[in-house]
């Protein structure tokens, strides 16, 4: 498969693309992006016939910041009223055995239209790969992806569990809590789920640690911790909610996030406020880099042009301080469902 289909938030194709771009030719593959502003996805073209397949098999998932999934795929498929299912099966033939099938849109007004259309092929495309033998379940980790464009139109991918979100679309769906302060707490819950392995859940979220979180109030990231039973201090001159502080494992200080320093080396240090990416990031490498905690989330906020750009920036800035501190660390970065103008990056200290 030649092409990369990468879903992004509707404006963010370009940053996507940019992006894209520079993980093809680190990997020494050239090609071109398609895109269409504020669709949703982005179309990576290259020469090689499987130069798509052979790209995203060498990508860390969750080192990939604006593509929230990711497939590789041929070139469109023509569906024809009452023949969509047999062209669409016809091209999967030519496609590596698959464990299941997904079929999914752009998340854009526009493409929730195809929604009927959609719960309409469902059943008739399950069955009719079952059928033909496309679907096998000893190819654990492959699934086929169905990308409609519209009701004539259609990609048909590939995407293999060790790069790939496991969510349709995509997209992490959470539930707002009824007792959140805000809900940026969804953004925070999100990270954990994301860049937390579920095998060291019990180990790097537990009751009885310690974090801080700078810019907290009225305490939406705060949140997070408490229900897991985990002291907090909460730095932020503007008030917490009053349900958080009678839980007893917050710690209210109304001082500045840039200036604050903790007593003793904290487990989290998390971060959502709204200041100059740069700064942010350089103010998150310090604390790693003086030990102050083991364990960082936070936000970047995004310049309304060359988000990439910046992104990149930052991530170079904080790698070059913590190499210069001898920390040694691993990072996760993702423009998340419930980010908005700002991606979250992760740091672990190893």
């Amino acid at each position: 498969m030649k092409n990369i289909i990468a879903y992004c938030r509707s404006g963010f194709e370009k940053d996507c693309a940019a992006e894209l771009s520079d993980l093809a030719a680190s990997k020494g593959f050239y090609g071109y992006a398609k895109l269409e502003a504020n669709s949703g996805y982005v179309v990576f073209c290259f020469e090689q016939e499987d130069a798509g397949e052979s790209l995203i098999q060498q990508l860390n998932f969750n080192r990939i910041i604006f593509a929230r999934q990711i497939i590789a795929a041929n070139d469109l498929i023509s569906l024809e009223q009452g023949g969509r299912v047999e062209s669409l099966l016809e091209a999967a033939r030519e496609l590596p055995l698959a464990e299941e099938i997904c079929i999914e849109t752009a998340d854009t007004n526009e493409a929730k239209s195809l929604s009927g259309l959609i719960k309409k092929l469902d059943k008739p495309l399950r069955e009719g790969w079952k059928r033909s033998g496309v679907l096998r379940k000893k190819a654990v980790g492959v699934r086929h992806h169905v990308f409609m464009l519209d009701g004539q139109s259609a990609y048909l991918g590939v995407s293999y569990a060790a790069c790939r979100s496991e969510f349709p679309m995509g997209i992490r769906r959470l539930r707002f809590p009824a007792a959140g302060p805000s809900r940026s707490t969804l953004k925070l819950e999100e990270a954990f789920l994301q860049f937390v392995p579920q095998q060291t859940l019990q180990d790097d979220l537990i009751e009885g640690m310690t974090a801080v979180d700078l810019g907290a109030a009225p305490g939406g990231w705060t949140y997070q911790f408490v229900k897991r039973g985990i002291h907090v201090i909460a730095v932020d001159n503007g008030p917490m909610q009053k349900e958080l502080m009678s839980t007893g494992l917050v710690q209210h200080e109304k001082a500045d996030g840039f200036k604050f320093e903790p007593p003793q080396t904290v487990d989290w240090l998390v971060c959502d406020m709204v200041e100059r990416p740069v700064k942010v990031a350089d103010l998150m490498a310090n604390w790693l880099a003086k030990g102050f905690t083991r364990r960082a989330v936070f936000n970047l906020k995004l310049p309304m042009k060359k988000r990439y750009q910046e992104v990149s920036l930052c991530l170079a800035n904080m790698e070059s301080l913590l190499k210069k501190a001898k920390v040694r660390y691993e990072y996760q970065v993702k423009h998340l469902y419930h980010d908005r103008e700002e991606v979250t990056v992760c740091v672990m200290v190893k």
